[in-house]
């Protein structure tokens, strides 16, 4: 959890730690009512973002979860790095059956602390109910990575539902492989949307059956499995990113063919020829693009958010800021928000890989070696940084 902003100490610091102290004690025998007492009385003259959690925690026990919300809002307010509160709106929405609230404020919760175990069941269970597959199996797969009691039954129930589904699909996957050895294309297929839908978030499924959809120039059928893939795949995304733009060129889609050739185009840099095709490509899309593209891209966007589907709404944010340059900057916040969402392990193992370099440097390696070993916790072995961490380890006595 983030460290939580500390009350403000005047001379009076020896009554009021008192009373925090006695406001705790009801909370934890269950007299919310005292306890809320206590800490309005506090609220008048000293408030912290901690302050204002414990007044909407007490309300959250008493399932008054509007006024919950209202407190928890104003922990969130003073301390936008607060995740115990954004968890817990995130729960009182869930019991109001505001599903959208609810998993918007997990994910902000867990943008801020990847490794909160309830956060990741939560937001499995929520996009469970929602029906989004690829999301409920993300969220299953990190609460078991990072599950501190794996002995309790509801660790094990979802260890054996979430392993047998990987079993199962890393069969269909062989299978299919076996078929398209042989050319043995509908088999093929049939396999490697078996394997897809009962482990999606694994990126050589949706990258085998999209390159099979590419080669027998089903372009449309491709595209989606081509942009999963792209969610785990960013050492293969200058590959991705051309096939992408391929297709919607194929099939017209103008729109999007030009925006992820813009995207490509960066990868071309050291081939001037590649990369002098590639800019002949977007100039001409460019003259091919409807005019009302760039409010379309901006209303879809902001529908996918609405909708908690936070890649596809930065996708189409980035898109619009392609599309329209000039107003760019004034989305740069919710697009940097959103990668939070979505990489949030990525994010911080940057800022790990950072403090513990500057530690290194300072020689101080016991200190680096647990920001190291933190970045190796939350990283998928086969990451670079995952490595990196590894390599920049070192032996302490």
């Amino acid at each position: 959890m983030v460290e939580v902003v500390g009350y403000r100490v005047e001379d009076n610091a020896d009554i009021e730690e008192s009373i925090i102290n006695a406001a705790r004690k009801h909370y934890k025998d269950g007299n919310y009512d005292s306890a809320i007492r206590l800490y309005l009385g506090l609220l008048k003259t000293s408030a912290s973002s901690r302050l204002y959690m414990d007044v909407g925690l007490c309300y959250y026990k008493k399932n008054n979860y509007d006024t919950a919300i209202e407190y928890l809002t104003q922990a969130a307010t003073l301390d936008i790095r607060n995740s115990v509160a954004f968890s817990y709106l995130g729960n009182c929405y869930f019991r109001k059956l505001d599903a959208q609230k609810a998993i918007e404020n997990w994910t902000i919760a867990r943008s801020l602390s990847p490794k909160d175990e309830f956060v990741c069941l939560n937001l499995a269970i929520a996009y469970f109910a929602k029906n989004m597959h690829y999301e409920s199996v993300y969220y299953y797969d990190k609460y078991l990575k990072y599950a501190q009691n794996k002995d309790i039954n509801q660790y094990k129930v979802v260890y054996q539902n979430i392993s047998k589904q990987m079993n199962e699909a890393n069969e269909y996957f062989l299978e299919a492989e076996k078929h398209r050895s042989r050319n043995e294309g509908i088999l093929a297929e049939q396999n490697y949307l078996s394997a897809y839908k009962k482990f999606p978030i694994m990126p050589e499924y949706s990258l085998a059956l999209a390159d099979l959809y590419f080669e027998t120039k089903n372009y449309a059928g491709a595209i989606p499995y081509y942009e999963t893939a792209m969610r785990e795949f960013s050492e293969k995304n200058k590959e991705i990113f051309s096939r992408i733009a391929n297709c919607y060129e194929r099939i017209n889609d103008y729109r999007l063919a030009f925006c992820f050739y813009s995207r490509y185009l960066k990868y071309t840099i050291s081939s001037q020829t590649e990369y002098l095709e590639v800019t002949k490509r977007i100039t001409n899309l460019k003259k091919l693009i409807d005019i009302t593209a760039p409010n379309m891209t901006l209303e879809l966007a902001k529908k996918y958010y609405q909708n908690n589907e936070y890649y596809k709404a930065l996708i189409e944010y980035e898109n619009y800021s392609i599309l329209n340059p000039q107003n760019a900057a004034e989305y740069i916040s919710i697009i940097n928000q959103l990668k939070s969402f979505v990489n949030s392990e990525q994010i911080i193992t940057k800022q790990y890989l950072k403090k513990g370099d500057e530690l290194l440097q300072k020689g101080e390696a016991k200190g680096a070696n647990k920001y190291f070993t933190e970045v190796m916790h939350l990283s998928n072995p086969k990451s670079r940084e995952y490595k990196l961490a590894k390599s920049k380890l070192v032996n302490v006595k």
